[in-house]
């Protein structure tokens, strides 16, 4: 579903990606783990503009019985007719995930899904991208929820300094990594 072999990016003199490889396949969850600066989101947007967005160009009836669909996907058909500002973080949060959803991409990127939430509102969102791994949605997912990596993905990444260090299933990785780096910002964070 998604290949990246040798990326690099630069921002001026800094060498952000170092010939980075990935590869996610289609159906599987990949989580992307690391320090901060490491390249992780800088990654997500060089895969976001590999492809561009179209107009989906919908009647107006038909775009709204979609919304409501994937608002109720997301546990909040209930909130249909609220305004943003009647939403809670996670709420807004979920909406922001239905909305994606109306443009039936072939690949979801997440960076830092629950960043901003309050941790009471952490659940509620990871919930939501929960029921769309079971669904088989492709996602590439930047977090350090690591309880939700080790449960919901079929691929940790682990990046350090723009590369990718450690690319395995879940437990290979959060439980028997072979790279000290990684278990260095294990031993952190767990």
């Amino acid at each position: 579903m998604v290949e990246v072999r040798g990326v690099h990016k630069s921002f001026g003199p800094l060498e952000v990606l170092c010939g980075v490889d990935l590869l996610v396949r289609a159906g599987e969850v990949t989580v992307i783990l690391g320090p901060s600066g490491s390249g992780k989101s800088t990654l997500l947007r060089t895969i976001n503009h590999l492809e561009k967005v179209s107009v989906l160009h919908r009647p107006r009836q038909e775009a709204e019985a979609t919304a409501r669909r994937l608002l109720d996907r997301v546990g909040l058909a209930d909130k249909a007719d609220a305004y943003p500002l009647q939403l809670s973080g996670g709420q807004q949060q979920r909406v922001a995930i239905a909305r994606a959803l109306a443009l039936e991409p072939k690949v979801l990127l997440f960076d830092e899904p629950t960043s901003a939430l309050d941790p009471e509102l952490v659940g509620e969102v990871l919930d939501v991208i929960k029921d769309l791994a079971r669904a088989g949605t492709t996602m590439i997912v930047v977090t350090h929820e690591i309880g939700f990596a080790r449960e919901v993905a079929d691929t940790v990444v682990f990046m350090d300094g723009g590369a990718v260090v450690e690319q395995e299933p879940p437990a290979a990785v959060l439980d028997d990594s072979q790279h000290v780096r990684t278990r260095a910002f294990l031993s952190k964070v767990l």
